[in-house]
């Protein structure tokens, strides 16, 4: 079908100067009734469209937006730019004569934020957006365009959620960087458009795997009121406990303090004076709040009303209140504008629940400890500025920004930053260190701006949407010994930046290992393989050095993006490239999103697959584990190599048995394993209840090669050799077939319940002590019929009830007179 565009989309943009005959009109902060735009409109602050307003733009408006300052703090917005946020209705009346027109006031790309629609409704005819860092950007909401042209953004038009649901007809969407992103299971439905000549990107659609929800607190709820309060000041020491209910503002001024006891409920009302759908009421601490609650009896902080919802009450606020430390601890804080808000104070948050607010927690000239929180399903999780950080073991979880620190001094550790809808974290100036951190499936994951000093070591930034990390104008700083693997665009951006980047696996990103705009660094040292198109995709006319890299090919210059290929750009030498990967010490010991390894992986410490996370594998990779080390998979692992790119488990030494421990899988169904090597291991492989195949792999110079209890249970097509015991089944449900099971001390030990055994059409010989052992516990016969048991009778190889009365035999007739040519046959 030809595609009809009205003759109004081809005007210059630019003819909308026109207006400036007439005066600019200003509007800011939070409609209260519905508003009409016509004529010049200057938007020098955020706009709010509230639930139950409806703001209408008249043909022939031009709406001109104003650049922000960058440090906003606002919770009811979305971007530290200027924008216009929808949460009621917004309609466009443009006509094809007359249309709308939304640009930013200096005519520069990314100079505003642009239209957000945040849950509401906009029905937006015959407009142009530009200018913006996102044209629209619609968050669960609804939307429905007509004759639109949305150019010159950074993001023409990012759909993002489940219930986002927009129709587009008869538009243009071209000239931004990235054209359409659909997000999150957005629903996207286009008639009579054109998407094309967007300058990275046309379209993207990518859907984060969901995490499990956190666990809750269990809240009585039957509580009776024991005390209601107004407007009040506590003097001295004031004790809460029960079920408190506030329909004011409780101010405890200096030298006073406020108590509150475990299993505490305190309820506000919604007060909203001025319309803006923001509830004023909440406590104002001056002197010292103790929030002291437990695991069993948390402290719950939340809305009084009957019908819940954001922004129904104010703030905890702590307010110059440095004296002795304020503490929150194993509490529940729910509907407010800011959940917790501090200046000029001493605050630590231990061990709570942070949900459903506009903001989790805000701070300023603060010094703030949070140690082991869940913050999520907020608009925005944590913001703090010119502050002093410890960030210890939190998770931030499913809010729109995570977390958005300005000029701070940070610490933060063994942090989970997952499944942001916008950025998982974003510093800007200040010191950070960010050490041994999961940042994984944002949009987005660490963006760090302007930072002239800092360390981010042993962090995973994984399956983000769009970009693992991101830095632009950083100085002295240092990317090392990072996870940046498996993200949606990029693994890493580099922008106006020198800096040291060491020792990082940057692997298996869906485009590009590293994209440069200008970088005066180091790139050294680094596992660059696998990337969808570049390791390094250089976009700029300066040079860059990365030397001794592996680039997992014999042939760097094939993965490189730079004047080689497109002479405008600089060139990026990589000069002592290694043939081989280098070796990668893996830094968290705890793997809760997907993950993969590739190359050469150095455990140094026993590591766990959580339960909904699956490690895969890949072919040719190498798995060195410290002494004593092993791995536990609850999730799933999918370690399928090749015959000539077999995957190994193995010790740092290699030279005996039980160096390092085990691969343990405790209910890990779906895991598969084939042509693997495992050897020098206490147990090379621990199966617990877990539906299992393993197939053409090796078990070598282990005290066992592999265990197992319950299953089912397949092993065929390997080779046992050279361990103590090769096999040994507990309670076992398994077909053991077409292996070679040889030179081992006992080549199969069936320790109790071998009537659950399948074991046939294997070679079974040459095992020093017994080709098959039947336990003393063992009291049923085990099927092992059609087996080669070597030169020698079979039952002299064999201990079974014929051997000692009362356990199980072996039911080895009939039995096989030649070797099987089956399965691998040979040691690899």
């Amino acid at each position: 079908m030809k595609t009809n565009f009205p003759a109004w989309l081809y005007i210059n943009l630019l003819s909308s100067l026109f207006f400036l005959q007439f005066p600019a009109i200003s509007h800011a902060q939070t409609l209260d009734k519905d508003t009409v735009w016509q004529g010049q409109v200057k938007v020098s602050e955020d706009i709010l469209v509230p639930k139950g307003i409806t703001l209408t733009i008249r043909p022939g408006t031009s709406v001109k937006v104003a650049v922000a300052e960058s440090t906003k703090t606002d919770p009811e917005y979305m971007s530290p730019l200027t924008e216009i946020t929808i949460r009621g209705t917004l309609r466009v009346e443009g006509t094809s004569k007359e249309p709308v027109v939304f640009s930013g006031e200096d005519n520069k790309t990314g100079n505003w934020a642009g239209i957000v629609i945040d849950r509401g409704v906009a029905v937006m005819d015959c407009f142009s957006i530009k200018n913006a860092e996102t044209g629209i950007n619609s968050l669960d909401g609804n939307l429905r365009m007509n004759e639109a042209v949305i150019r010159d953004n950074r993001y023409g038009l990012v759909l993002q959620g489940s219930r986002s649901d927009t129709l587009q007809e008869n538009s243009l969407i071209t000239g931004n960087d990235y054209g359409v992103f659909t997000l999150q299971g957005a629903h996207l439905v286009t008639k009579s458009s054109r998407l094309s000549g967007n300058r990275k990107r046309d379209s993207f659609t990518a859907t984060a795997k969901e995490f499990p929800s956190p666990p809750g607190f269990k809240v009585t709820e039957s509580q009776p009121v024991s005390r209601r309060y107004q407007d009040e000041v506590f003097r001295g020491d004031m004790v809460w406990q029960g079920r408190i209910e506030v329909a004011g503002t409780i101010r405890v001024p200096h030298g006073s303090r406020l108590i509150i006891m475990p299993g505490t409920v305190v309820e506000f009302f919604k007060k909203d004076t001025n319309g803006d759908g923001i509830g004023e009421n909440g406590l104002m601490i001056q002197g010292r709040l103790v929030a002291k609650g437990t695991k069993e009896e948390p402290i719950v902080f939340r809305s009084a009303e009957k019908d819940k919802s954001m922004g129904d009450w104010d703030s905890v606020n702590i307010m110059d209140s440095a004296g002795g430390q304020n503490l929150i601890e194993n509490c529940l804080i729910q509907h407010a504008y800011r959940g917790l808000h501090f200046h000029f104070s001493n605050v630590a948050v231990y061990d709570s629940h942070i949900t459903g607010n506009y903001r989790g927690i805000q701070f300023q000239e603060s010094q703030v400890d949070m140690k082991g929180n869940y913050l999520y399903g907020n608009k925005s999780g944590v913001q703090g500025r010119d502050s002093d950080l410890v960030f210890t073991g939190n998770t931030l979880m499913n809010n729109y920004v995570g977390a958005n620190f300005f000029r701070a001094t940070i610490s933060a550790i063994g942090n989970r930053i997952v499944d942001n809808w916008k950025e998982g974290l974003r510093i800007r100036e200040g010191v950070s260190t960010l050490r041994e951190n999961l940042i994984d499936g944002n949009r987005q994951g660490l963006l760090l701006a302007d930072m002239f000093y800092g360390s981010y070591n042993r962090n995973s930034f994984t399956n983000n949407l769009e970009t693992g990390l991101a830095v632009r104008n950083a100085d002295n700083i240092e990317v090392s010994g990072n996870i940046i693997v498996s993200n949606g665009i990029n693994g890493l951006n580099i922008q106006d930046s020198r800096f040291l980047v060491k020792g990082n696996q940057i692997t298996d990103n869906a485009e590009r290992g590293i994209g440069v705009q200008s970088f005066d660094g180091l790139i050294t040292e680094n596992n660059l393989a696998a990337n969808g198109i570049y390791a390094i995709d250089l976009d700029g006319p300066g040079n860059v050095a990365a030397p001794a890299n592996w680039w997992g090919t014999d042939e760097p210059a094939k993965v490189i993006l730079d004047k080689r290929r497109e002479p405008s750009r600089g060139s990026v030498s990589h000069e002592k490239a290694s043939d081989s990967p280098l070796r990668f010490t893996w830094p968290l010991h705890t793997i809760s999103s997907d993950t993969t390894w590739r190359g050469e992986i150095f455990i140094s410490g026993n590591t766990s697959v959580m339960n909904n996370a699956t490690l895969k594998i890949m072919p040719g990779t190498t798995v060195r584990f410290a002494h004593d080390i092993g791995l536990l998979i609850k999730g799933r692992m999918l370690a399928e190599g090749k015959p000539e790119q077999r995957i190994v488990f193995t010790s740092v030494d290699k030279k005996a048995a039980s160096e390092w421990d085990e691969i343990q899988l405790e209910y890990a169904t779906g895991s598969v394993i084939s042509n693997c090597v495992f050897e020098y291991a206490t147990w090379g492989l621990h199966s617990h209840f877990t539906n299992l195949t393993v197939s053409n792999s090796h078990f070598t110079n282990n005290f066992g090669g592999m265990r197992f209890r319950s299953g089912p249970v397949v092993i065929k097509g390997s080779v046992f050799e050279h361990n103590s015991i090769g096999i040994r089944s507990y309670i076992g449900n398994a077909v053991i077939r077409d292996n070679v099971i040889t030179k081992n001390e006992t080549g199969i030990f069936v320790r109790e319940k071998g009537g659950g055994l399948s074991i046939t059409s294997n070679n079974i010989f040459d095992n020093s002590n017994y080709n098959l052992r039947v336990g003393d516990f063992n009291n049923e016969d085990v099927p092992a019929r059609d087996n080669w048991w070597g030169n020698s009778e079979p039952l002299a190889t064999i201990f079974d009830g014929r051997s000692e009365p009362g356990i199980g035999n072996v039911l080895f007739e009939p039995f096989s007179r030649e070797p099987f040519r089956t399965g691998t046959g040979t040691s690899p």
